[in-house]
Parts: structure tokens; sequence; C-alpha cells
């Protein structure tokens, strides 16, 4: 593995790690698909800024259109909103 895989790689899982951060579905889609479009720019010999920037506007509208279950209900019965 050469420093062309692993510059990729480690954009790819900062994003997905920061995505777990992220408030609503929109950003973590982004963030993802960023890190997934340099990843795969970078190990197919494409630009990996063009490669993030595409992804990471997929990723956005994909995310955008998902909704987010915020609300949980414990053992007796209460809900409470988790995010």
């Amino acid at each position: 593995m050469g420093k062309k895989f692993l510059i990729p790689a480690a954009i790819a899982l900062g994003a997905l790690s920061l995505g777990g951060c992220a408030r609503n579905y929109a950003g973590e889609g982004g963030l993802a698909g960023a890190g997934v479009g340099a990843a795969v720019a970078g190990i197919s010999g494409g630009n990996i800024g063009t490669g993030a920037a595409i992804g990471g506007a997929v990723g956005a509208a994909a995310g955008s259109q998902v909704k987010k279950d915020c609300w949980r209900t414990d053992a007796d019965g209460r809900s409470y909103r988790v995010c």
C-alpha cells in the first residue's frame, strides 16, 4: 500500500467518525459521501478533491431525504427526545 491509498483512507475514516457528531442526516451523509468519494477517487487514480466534492454533494442530497427518529420510549412507556 502506497501513499496514494493511505490519504483517501484517512480522509474517509475522518469523515465517517465526524459524521456521528452531526445533528442531521444531510450533514452525516455529506461527510460520509465526501470520505467515500475521496477514497474511490484516490484508489481509481482520479482527482481526490473532485471525488470528495461530488461524493459530499450526493451524500448530503441523499441524507436530507432521510427522516430522523429522535424519540425513544423507556421501559415505563415514557417517550423522550434523544436528538
